[in-house]
């Protein structure tokens, strides 16, 4: 791997850029999400119901009993671990970016030395997301007045999201 560079030489993403690269991986990961989830679902368990057309008609059907609807639950809860240790943990803190990132060519480096975060910043960062979003996805459009383009998740582990 060729070594970091300084951080004063990289030329921070911008915020057009960042969002397609954020609407790319969240098609990367629903659609085969959604499609391993109900792939799951045909094999829990089903007891007879009702079930409504769109017309409003009423017709027998199987519905998941309680106890599915829970393990269902639990399952995407397992994926939705996995996905945030792989995915953002190790794609972002290790190789500098998701898909949808090094689609749009863009990477996540340390603010300061330009090097890759490391898989614990990388989860603290996406945990920090949630942070960002809640008052107005303010820390979100933090970039577009901040000095060095930073929304505050990349402030909270002192990462900055550059041109690749």
């Amino acid at each position: 791997a060729a070594p970091a560079a300084p951080a004063d030489d990289l030329v921070d993403a911008g915020f057009g850029r960042r969002l397609g690269a954020f609407v790319l991986d969240c098609l990367i990961l629903v659609i085969p999400g959604n499609a391993l989830s109900s792939f799951v679902r045909l094999f829990l368990a089903k007891e007879p119901g009702t079930c409504e057309k769109a017309d409003g008609t009423l017709y027998a059907c199987d519905v998941l009993t309680s106890d599915s609807e829970g393990i269902h639950g639990l399952f995407l809860l397992t994926l939705l671990l996995f996905i945030v240790i792989f995915y953002f943990g190790h794609l972002e803190g290790r190789r500098g970016g998701t898909p949808g990132k090094r689609i749009a060519k863009l990477k996540v480096v340390d603010a300061t030395t330009g090097a890759p975060i490391g898989m614990g910043r990388a989860i603290g960062r996406w945990i920090m997301r949630f942070a960002s979003a809640i008052p107005l996805w303010l820390g979100y459009f933090w970039m577009l007045w901040d000095d060095d383009s930073q929304t505050w998740h990349d402030k909270v582990v002192r990462s900055r999201v550059v041109r690749a």
